[in-house]
C-alpha cells in the first residue's frame, strides 16, 4: 500500500520522476528557426534532454495525423520521461494496434508497466521485444528494475551490467545496480559502484547511497546521508522508514526505494498513526491523533531539492503537514480511490491541454514566420523587378484612367520635347504621377527638366525607390 506524507518523502529520496512537465511549457516559445519537420524537432528535443518539449511536438503531429506510428511511439517515450506512465501506456497501446509486431513499441509498453509496478507483464513484453529484434541492452535498464521488483536481484544485476558494458557512463544504470546490490546485502559493492557518481556530486546518487546504507543495516549512516540532500524536517520524517528498510524482503525493498511503497503488513507500529490506513496488526491506540492527509505527488526542483505539497484537503482544513485533520466518513482523512483517480485524470487533462495550447501557439508562430518570410521574398522580387530609377514628372491626376488623355494633351502641346518618350505612372499619396523616362542618371533627368522648362513644359525630376512599382501607360 502507499504510505502517505512520510512515504512521499521516501519516494522523493528514491528519485521518483516529477509530475508531467507539459504544464510548464507555456511561455517558452521564444525565437527559433522555422519548423519544417516537427518529428525531427521532437527527436532533437529528446536528445537534448527536454521530453516535455518533445511531447508537445509529437502532439502537434498527432493532432494532424492520429495514426502516425512514429509520433505515437515518440509521444509514449516522452510521456514516460516526464513521469506520466498512464499517458505513455495510452500512446503505446494505440501504436501497438497499428503495428502489433513492432519490438520498440513492445519495449516501451514494458517500461511503462514497470512504472505501474507490474513487473510480470513487463518482463513478458521485454522478451517479446527482443524476439522481434530489439537489442537486449536497449531494454536492460527497465528489465533489470522489473527483476528487482520480482525479488530476483541476480538477474537484475546481470541486466544492469549488460547495459553498462555497452554504455559505461549510464548513470541511472549504475544507481540501480548499486541499489540492487544493496537489496541482496552487498553494501561494499553497492558503495563502490556509487563512488564515481558521488565524486561528481550526482544528487540522485547521494539519495541512492542513503538507501544502500539503510537496506544494509546502517541506519545512522543512512540518516546522515538523508540530511545531506534533504531539509532537516523531511530527513527527520524519513528516519522510521530508513530504520524499517532492512526488515523488508528484496522485492519489497525495490518497491520502497524506487516507488516509495511499503507493504501494508510491514508498516511498523510506531508508524501506524502516520498511515492513512493502518493495518489490523498495528491499529493505533484510541488516543492516537488522527492520521495526516495524503501528500501530493512528489517532485524535485531544478537544483535536485525535493518539493513537498500538502493535499488540497489539508489546505482547506488549514492544517500543517504533520497536523491532524478531521476525517471523512471512513475516518481516515484521505481521499477515496475514486477521488484520487478523478484528480489524476484532471491533472492529465490539464497537462494535455497545456501541451496542445503550446503546440497551437508554436503552429501560429511558425505560420507567422512563414508569412513574414514569404512577404520578404515578395519584397525582394519587387525590388529586383523595380530598381531605383530616375524620371521626370510632367503631370498628375487622381483618376488613373484619365492619365492617357493627359498624356495626349501634353504631347499635342510639346510634341518635339516628348517625341520618343513613353508615358509611365506610379501612385503618390491620393494622386497618380505621369512620368517620362527612365533616365540614365539624376543629372540626365535634371538636364531634361532644364531644357523642358525653357521650352514651356512644366515638369520636375522624380526618383523612385527600389521596389516602388512603376507601370507603363497603354
Amino acid at each position: 500500500m502507499k504510505i502517505f506524507l512520510h512515504i512521499s518523502a521516501l519516494a522523493l529520496l528514491a528519485g521518483l520522476p516529477a509530475l508531467p512537465a507539459a504544464a510548464q511549457m507555456d511561455g517558452q516559445l521564444g525565437e527559433e528557426p522555422l519548423i519544417v519537420d516537427p518529428m525531427s524537432s521532437a527527436r532533437d528535443a529528446m536528445a537534448r534532454g527536454d521530453p516535455a518539449e518533445a511531447l508537445a511536438r509529437y502532439l502537434r503531429v498527432l493532432a494532424r495525423d492520429p495514426g502516425d506510428l512514429d509520433a505515437l511511439s515518440g509521444a509514449g517515450s516522452a510521456a514516460l520521461a516526464v513521469g506520466d506512465a498512464d499517458a505513455a501506456i495510452n500512446f503505446y497501446v494505440r501504436a501497438e494496434k497499428i503495428s502489433p509486431r513492432d519490438g520498440r513499441v513492445k519495449a516501451g509498453l514494458g517500461s511503462a508497466l514497470v512504472q505501474k509496478e507490474q513487473p510480470r507483464a513487463a518482463l513478458r513484453l521485454f522478451d517479446t521485444a527482443t524476439d522481434l529484434g530489439v537489442a537486449p541492452y536497449e531494454v536492460a535498464l527497465d528489465r533489470g528494475l522489473a527483476y528487482d521488483l520480482r525479488g530476483d536481484n541476480r538477474k537484475a544485476q546481470a541486466e544492469y551490467a549488460l547495459l553498462l558494458r555497452v554504455r559505461p557512463n549510464e548513470a541511472e544504470a549504475s544507481r540501480r545496480l548499486a541499489l540492487s546490490l544493496a537489496m541482496s546485502g552487498d553494501r561494499a559493492g553497492a558503495l563502490a559502484i556509487l563512488d564515481p557518481l558521488l565524486r561528481k556530486r550526482d544528487i540522485p546518487a547521494w539519495r541512492a547511497r542513503a538507501f544502500v546504507l539503510a537496506m544494509t543495516g546502517d541506519s545512522a549512516g543512512a540518516q546522515a546521508a538523508a540530511y545531506a540532500v534533504l531539509p532537516r524536517y523531511q530527513a527527520d520524517a524519513l528516519k522510521p522508514f530508513l530504520e524499517r528498510l532492512p526488515s523488508l524482503k528484496s522485492a519489497e525493498k525495490a518497491a520502497a526505494v524506487h516507488f516509495g511503497h511499503f507493504p501494508e503488513d510491514k508498516v511498523p507500529l510506531e508508524m501506524a498513526a502516520s498511515s492513512p490506513v493502518a493495518s489490523v496488526k498495528a491499529s493505533p491506540a484510541p488516543n492516537t491523533p488522527p492520521p495526516p492527509p495524503k501528500s501530493a505527488k512528489p517532485a524535485f526542483d531544478s537544483t535536485g531539492r525535493l518539493v513537498m505539497k500538502v493535499d488540497t484537503l489539508a489546505a482547506k482544513a488549514g492544517s500543517a503537514p504533520m497536523a491532524g485533520i478531521a476525517g471523512d466518513a471512513s475516518g481516515d482523512g484521505a481521499p477515496t480511490a475514486a477521488e484520487q483517480r478523478a484528480s489524476d485524470a484532471r491533472s492529465l487533462a490539464e497537462d494535455r491541454r497545456a501541451a496542445q495550447k503550446k503546440a497551437a501557439a508554436e503552429k501560429a508562430a511558425a505560420e507567422k514566420k512563414a508569412k513574414a518570410k514569404e512577404e520578404a521574398q515578395e519584397a525582394a522580387k519587387a525590388k529586383k523587378a523595380n530598381p531605383s530609377r530616375y524620371w521626370v514628372q510632367i503631370a498628375s491626376g487622381s483618376y488613373k484612367p484619365d492619365l492617357d488623355k493627359e498624356w495626349d494633351k501634353q504631347k499635342s502641346r510639346h510634341g518635339k520635347l516628348l517625341s520618343g518618350k513613353s508615358p509611365w505612372t506610379t501612385p503618390f499619396k491620393a494622386t497618380n504621377r505621369l512620368l517620362i523616362g527612365p533616365f540614365a542618371s539624376s543629372d540626365a533627368a535634371q538636364d531634361y527638366v532644364n531644357e523642358a522648362r525653357a521650352a514651356g513644359l512644366s515638369c520636375f525630376p522624380v526618383t523612385t525607390s527600389a521596389g516602388q512599382k512603376v507601370e507603363r501607360l497603354n
